[in-house]
C-alpha cells in the first residue's frame, strides 16, 4: 500500500490523480524557464503539488515592479536585487522542503538549453520573448519532452500544450516566430495581476496531467483568456504541413552560435547582453576595477553601477543588463567599454 504524506492527501483524493498519480508527481523532474509573472506562480503551484525535482531558471533579478503580480517575491527580495531563481528557491523551500530545487541564474540559449531540460518530465514557459520559446520548442521536439507555452499582457493571456509525437508543435502554431517582436509589453500596456495567476494555474494543471501519465487529456488547442471582459476561447491547432521542426526535424536555432547576443527585456527600457559560451570573466577583478571608477553596489550574484544615463548590471556568468536604452549597439558598446569582449 502506498502511503501518501498528509500534505498531499486532498490532491490524491482527486480521482484523476489518485495515489499512483501522486507517486508519479513525486518522481518527476519539472523545469520552469522564466520566473516572472507566470513562472513564479507556476513554480508555487507545482512545489505545493509535491513534484520531486523543480529546476528554476531565470536570467533576471527581482525589482519593485514585479511585486504586483509575481507571487513568490517579497519587498526584501527587491531591495536586495536578488536573482529571481534564488529568491524563488528561498521562498519555495519554506513552502515545501521535500522538493529538490535546482537554481540556475542564467540565460537560456542554444549552448545550454538541451542540458537544462535533459531528464525533464515537462518544461513550462514563463518567458517574455518568442525567440527563446522557439528555441525551447526545437529542444523539446528533438528530445521528445512535453512543454507548455504561456503568455499574458494587459487583461488577456494565452497558453498551449505541446507533446512531441502526439500534438502539433509550437512552430505549427506560430511559424517562424523566433524573430517576432511586439510593441505591446507590460511596460507599454501593463498587466493585470489576476490574468497571470489564471494562465499560470492553467499551465500547472496541464503539467499535472502530463506528470500523472495522462497526456491524452491535455488541451489540444490554443486557449485564449480575456479576463476583464469574461471570455475563454479555445482555438484548434493543426499540424503545419512540412513543419521544419516537428516534421523535418530541422533545428536551426539549436545549431546557431554567435559571439555577443542581445535581447530586449519585456517591460523595461533595457537590453541584455550575452557573451559567447567560451567567454569567461573574472568577476572579482571586474568589481575591483569598476569600483575605482564608479560607485558599485554588489552582492554574491551581481554588481551594478551607473554610467551617465545608463545603469549596468553584471552577473557572474558574464551576462549584463543595460538599462536606459533599447538600442543593442549602445548596449554592446557599453559592455565592450567597461566589461570587455
Amino acid at each position: 500500500m502506498v502511503i501518501i504524506p498528509e500534505r498531499y492527501a486532498r490532491q490524491a483524493l482527486v480521482s484523476e490523480i489518485g495515489e499512483a498519480g501522486q507517486q508519479a508527481i513525486r518522481q518527476s523532474r519539472v523545469v520552469v524557464i522564466g520566473l516572472g509573472a507566470l513562472g513564479s506562480n507556476i513554480a508555487n503551484i507545482l512545489a505545493r503539488a509535491g513534484v520531486g525535482s523543480l529546476c528554476l531558471v531565470d536570467r533576471d533579478f527581482v525589482d519593485w515592479t514585479n511585486l504586483q503580480r509575481q507571487g513568490l517575491y517579497e519587498e526584501e527580495d527587491a531591495a536586495n536585487s536578488l536573482p529571481k531563481a534564488v529568491a524563488a528557491k528561498n521562498r519555495l523551500a519554506r513552502i515545501n522542503s521535500e522538493v529538490d530545487y535546482e537554481v540556475m541564474v542564467d540565460d537560456v540559449n542554444s549552448g545550454n538549453v538541451e542540458k537544462i531540460i535533459s531528464g525533464a518530465t515537462v518544461v513550462l514557459d514563463g518567458l517574455d520573448n518568442f525567440y527563446t520559446r522557439a528555441l525551447i520548442n526545437e529542444a523539446c521536439v528533438k528530445m521528445r519532452i512535453p512543454w507548455i507555452y504561456g503568455g499574458c499582457i494587459a487583461t488577456y493571456g494565452s497558453t498551449a500544450t505541446f507533446v512531441p509525437g502526439i500534438t502539433p508543435c509550437f512552430n505549427c502554431l506560430f511559424p517562424g516566430v523566433s524573430g517576432h517582436t511586439s510593441p505591446f509589453t507590460c511596460d507599454t500596456v501593463g498587466v493585470l495581476g489576476p490574468i497571470a495567476f489564471m494562465v499560470a494555474a492553467w499551465e500547472a494543471s496541464e503539467a499535472l496531467k502530463i506528470l500523472v501519465g495522462k497526456q491524452d487529456q491535455v488541451s489540444r488547442g490554443l486557449t485564449f483568456i480575456e479576463l476583464w471582459h469574461n471570455s475563454v476561447t479555445i482555438a484548434p491547432v493543426e499540424r503545419l504541413q512540412g513543419c521544419p521542426v516537428c516534421e523535418k526535424q530541422e533545428f536551426n536555432l539549436l545549431n546557431r552560435s554567435g559571439d555577443l547576443m542581445t535581447t530586449s527585456l519585456c517591460g523595461r527600457k533595457a537590453v541584455q547582453v550575452v557573451p559567447a559560451g567560451s567567454t569567461k570573466i573574472n568577476f572579482e577583478l571586474t568589481l575591483e576595477t569598476l569600483s575605482k571608477i564608479f560607485q558599485v553596489e554588489h552582492n554574491a550574484y551581481l554588481l551594478r553601477f551607473r554610467c551617465g544615463e545608463y545603469e549596468i548590471v553584471l552577473f557572474r556568468d558574464g551576462r549584463a543588463i543595460v538599462f536606459g536604452t533599447e538600442d543593442p549597439q549602445v548596449a554592446r558598446s557599453l559592455y565592450g567599454r567597461y566589461i570587455g569582449g
